[in-house]
């Protein structure tokens, strides 16, 4: 029930502020929504404690050794399979039927799949263009990581394997990644039903110098030079392993590119994480991911090099751990706000130069306001 309120109260907001409402009504709508709750007050080895008895920290890092054997080939199109037997067809034919004047291939990782998708993957064998690894299974992240192992192309491509790309994705892509030495090309997207009905257009303008905040946090729909992936994987055994898109990749690009072509057709399958995660104690893997590749960007910087990561990244970050996590009770929204906290602090000690609609976020971070950051994660 408080989560459908929630999302309720979150609509109600988004239309009175098109009305040009003031802060006051989020302040009315965020009280009826938290019921007079207040902050159960704890200390940071407390909140350690706390979140580990509901799930522990897998310590999973983005940090890695991949080896980049040549670059003969221009795209390199990583699938990972599990349980994808209705979809895998479609979705690998969506880029076998692609006409293209540049060459690629598809890595397709079976991360041990109990039904028939390792039978299909089979069919897909004798084609040159098709190469196909089986594991056991190592979840979403640890399949699309075998395929990183060896990187052979100029550029790599992420497909699910219940998605679909539509024709000239590949052309349209690669001509603007060549064309201004793009390190990633973000192209538009559109959401399916699997009906086939479209249900929403996520759509990008043409910018051939796009800023690191236009580009998303999730990997598919993007084209990304192969040399970013030198040392950088997904982390493994955690829920939103995405997030090194957003916090390692992005800020390892020099330059950035968006297309306003339709390149990625995202099939709603209501068996996803993505549909099926909230109320899940496995939904505090989002801040320890955030924590773990925070990490990951000190280990970088310690070896010279600079990461260009903005603020209003990590503010989204942090509003995407507390919608997340907040079903799970006051008590872990407490723990979680708690390290949030320190966390926040010790990597941005002296937070400058962002969105202004990010300033009561941030000095709720500073000063340790409860209430003010969950009105704020919660109509962000």
């Amino acid at each position: 029930m408080k989560i459908n309120t929630f999302l309720i109260l979150r609509e109600i907001n988004k239309g009175l502020l098109l009305l040009h409402c003031g802060s006051w009504i989020q302040n009315l709508l965020f009280k009826l929504f938290s019921k007079g709750e207040s902050f159960i007050p704890m200390s940071a080895d407390e909140s350690e404690k706390l979140l580990s008895e509901k799930h522990t920290d897998v310590k999973s890092s983005a940090l890695c050794e991949n080896k980049i054997v040549s670059q003969d080939i221009d795209l390199q199109v990583v699938i990972p399979v599990y349980k994808a037997e209705p979809f895998l067809r479609k979705c690998i034919n969506s880029v076998l039927n692609q006409k293209t004047k540049y060459s690629y291939r598809i890595v397709a990782v079976n991360d041990g799949s109990p039904d028939k998708s390792g039978e299909i993957l089979r069919e897909y064998e004798s084609d040159d263009r098709v190469i196909v690894y089986t594991q056991e299974n190592r979840g979403h992240a640890g399949a699309r990581n075998t395929a990183l192992k060896e990187i052979f192309a100029k550029y790599i491509t992420f497909v699910d394997s219940d998605d679909e790309i539509p024709q000239g994705t590949i052309e349209a892509m690669l001509d603007a990644a060549f064309e201004y030495d793009a390190d990633i090309v973000q192209g538009s997207m559109d959401e399916k039903t699997l009906d086939g009905v479209i249900s929403h257009n996520y759509s990008n303008p043409l910018d051939t110098n796009a800023s690191k905040e236009a580009i998303k946090g999730f990997p598919c729909g993007k084209l990304f030079k192969s040399e970013l992936f030198k040392d950088i994987c997904f982390p493994e055994k955690y829920w939103f392993e995405d997030s090194n898109v957003s916090m390692l990749l992005v800020p390892r690009a020099k330059r950035l590119v968006t297309i306003p072509n339709v390149v990625y057709y995202y099939i709603t399958n209501p068996n996803s994480i993505t549909h099926t995660h909230k109320g899940k104690a496995k939904t505090i893997d989002s801040f320890y991911v955030t924590r773990s590749l925070l990490a990951d960007q000190q280990r970088i910087k310690d070896r010279g090099e600079e990461l260009d990561y903005r603020l209003e990244k990590m503010f989204d970050q942090i509003t995407n751990n507390w919608q997340r996590t907040f079903s799970l009770g006051l008590e872990i929204e407490s723990a979680i706000f708690v390290l949030t906290c320190d966390m926040f602090v010790k990597r941005f000690p002296n937070p400058t130069s962002y969105d202004s609609k990010y300033k009561n976020l941030c000095e709720s971070l500073m000063n340790k306001d409860f209430d003010i950051y969950r009105r704020e994660c919660a109509f962000l």
